[in-house]
């Protein structure tokens, strides 16, 4: 480590071990800054269970409240002060810089800014930090993005990639060629977009056909108010080291080789109300420190293969859902689809896929058996099915995997 990483951890480790009632409790009895990687990890549930006793600072110091997506559980909430917002910002404003924004674009922002999501704001902040006019549209309305493209030739455009695909078939419908609009660039959070060989997915292929745009990938996690996004290089979101400490470990908390995946463990820096130490994100990745071919020599990481817990056993092999996901996406005659986990026994998972679309069963098992690596149960059902799973009463995404293990 170097001595900058040193003073980074031992600013973290004193303020946290002082205010935070939770770590106050965890560093009884050290007198001195211990190595970071000799401290336990913690994970959402005791986040979740004891959040008020990560907060550093009185309830007057709060000046944002957010909450996670509640993917895997019910959304955390998250506390903010004046100097946590403007290091959001800050991260906000090196990350576009990475995609090659700069003060003389404009940036069309479809993603949420209310319903207490931390990301639309977190983009907004950053895109003003670096100078940038700033349309936001929010993700509701399809037309009015395509509105908005045209009347005010947007350079950019950040956005879910599903949303990304949404636009472009209504674009389709209306007979307008979004090759030829503005737009030259496309930022996607919340969805993979590359596959573990950092080539465009299924996804982003689409996405890239269909709006003539370098597509870039990023990743971030609410609780770290920091995001990762890659450069014109596409090999991975380079880390802004100066905010955020990542670790990379496997099934027996051990540090992985460079470049293998595993279980992203992180440690924020700069953070006022809410640091965290060692959490454990649940997100599988790899990270790799070689120079970047762009010459920055910060960390990158890979795309998110999967949920660590969503990793699934089948007959011996172990997958991940998205791994599935990715062989469906490119299948031709696949329009949706919703993959289901069962527990069978201690050893091995029950995996059932439901496809809406014109494929036939034996040509999605020999895909999936030729890519995957599995053959599970697919079943043919229809589209109103699929639209119940992905998308359950008080759902806030769009899910394609359903786990009832």
């Amino acid at each position: 480590m170097t001595r900058a990483f040193d003073q980074l951890w031992a600013g973290t480790f004193r303020h946290a071990a002082k205010h935070s009632p939770f770590y106050r409790e965890q560093f009884r009895g050290l007198k001195r800054v211990p190595p970071l990687t000799s401290l336990r990890t913690v994970d959402k549930r005791v986040l979740s269970e004891r959040n008020l006793d990560f907060l550093c600072v009185p309830r007057a110091k709060v000046v944002e409240i957010v909450t996670t997506s509640g993917t895997t559980g019910q959304p955390l909430l998250w506390r903010l002060t004046e100097a946590d917002v403007q290091r959001l910002a800050a991260n906000e404003k090196i990350s576009f810089s990475c995609a090659g924004l700069t003060a003389h674009d404009t940036v069309l922002v479809a993603v949420a800014m209310d319903r207490c999501f931390m990301a639309g704001l977190a983009y907004w902040l950053g895109l003003r930090e670096l100078g940038c006019a700033v349309v936001r549209t929010g993700a509701s309305s399809p037309m009015l993005v395509l509105e908005m493209i045209e009347r005010l030739q947007p350079t950019a455009i950040v956005a879910v990639p599903s949303f990304l695909r949404v636009i472009a078939e209504k674009a389709r419908e209306q007979k307008s060629n979004l090759k030829k609009c503005s737009v030259q660039k496309t930022v996607c959070i919340g969805e993979p977009i590359r596959d573990p060989a950092f080539q465009l997915n299924a996804s982003g292929r689409a996405i890239a056909a269909a709006w003539g745009a370098q597509v870039y990938a990023t990743y971030g996690v609410t609780e770290l108010a920091n995001s990762l996004c890659e450069c014109d290089a596409g090999v991975g979101g380079h880390l802004h080291d100066k905010q955020l400490h990542l670790e990379i470990l496997d099934d027996d908390d051990q540090p992985v080789a460079d470049g293998e995946v595993g279980e992203i463990v992180a440690t924020t820096f700069g953070v006022e109300a809410m640091p965290l130490i060692r959490y454990r994100t649940g997100d599988c990745a790899a990270l790799f420190h070689a120079a970047c071919p762009c010459g920055r020599k910060t960390p990158r990481l890979g795309p998110i293969l999967g949920r660590k817990n969503q990793k699934l056993k089948f007959k011996g092999t172990s997958v991940f859902p998205s791994t599935l996901a990715a062989v469906l996406e490119q299948t031709d005659g696949v329009e949706s689809f919703v993959i289901v986990a069962r527990q069978e026994n201690e050893l091995s998972d029950s995996i059932e896929v439901l496809v809406h679309g014109a494929a036939s069963v034996p040509t999605l098992r020999e895909a999936l058996q030729a890519q995957a690596r599995i053959a599970p149960k697919i079943r043919l059902v229809s589209p109103a099915k699929i639209e119940s799973l992905q998308l359950p009463p008080n759902a806030r995404k769009r899910r394609t995997f359903v786990d009832l293990r």
